[in-house]
């Protein structure tokens, strides 16, 4: 789930970057630190939004840069568990399969990305009684079923559930089918 999220912090503009407009200088450190960053164990940060407000420079003793008092939004991402995510496979493995589902990518493990037994070929994953295949470049809809925050943000998904997996495939139509021929 995406949020905006308003922050306040003094930023330190160091004297090389004053000569130029500070609210850019500000900006640009403002993009370098805080996106990418994880906070409090459940967000990423993944890009600036918007300044709503720069105070005036305080110059501190020994110090040659200026503090600007800001309060800017960032966009968040936070991943919540059960949340179903549009994303796109970008890579197949004999692990699973890695799907970015934005700013992040998330694994399905090869048992989680069909309901059926599922083999590993060079370039796809196929379902044995289905004969689906999950290949670099489709679209899925996935669950999330673990999210770890520790150091960097992983994601853990599901494709098993029904109305999850591949988009564009007829799931019910080929399970009936793969029952009928048994």
């Amino acid at each position: 789930m995406y949020e905006i999220v308003t922050l306040r912090d003094k930023i330190r503009v160091e004297p090389k970057s004053l000569g130029a407009d500070y609210k850019k200088a500000i900006e640009a450190i403002i993009r370098k630190d805080y996106t990418g960053k994880i906070v409090e164990d459940k967000m990423l940060f993944v890009g600036l939004v918007s300044i709503d407000s720069i105070e005036e420079g305080l110059i501190i003793p020994n110090d040659a840069s200026v503090y600007y008092d800001t309060i800017f939004k960032m966009l968040a991402y936070a991943p919540l568990l059960h949340e179903t995510v549009k994303g796109q496979v970008s890579n197949i493995s004999e692990i699973g399969a890695l799907v970015n589902i934005g700013p992040i990518d998330g694994l399905t493990h090869i048992s989680q990305a069909m309901d059926d037994f599922v083999d590993f070929t060079r370039n796809a994953l196929i379902g044995r009684k289905t004969k689906l295949s999950l290949k670099v470049g489709d679209s899925v809809l996935a669950g999330i079923i673990a999210v770890s925050t520790k150091g960097i943000m992983k994601v853990g998904l599901t494709m098993r559930s029904p109305g999850l997996g591949k988009l564009g495939t007829k799931k019910k139509e080929l399970a009936v089918k793969g029952k009928k021929k048994e």
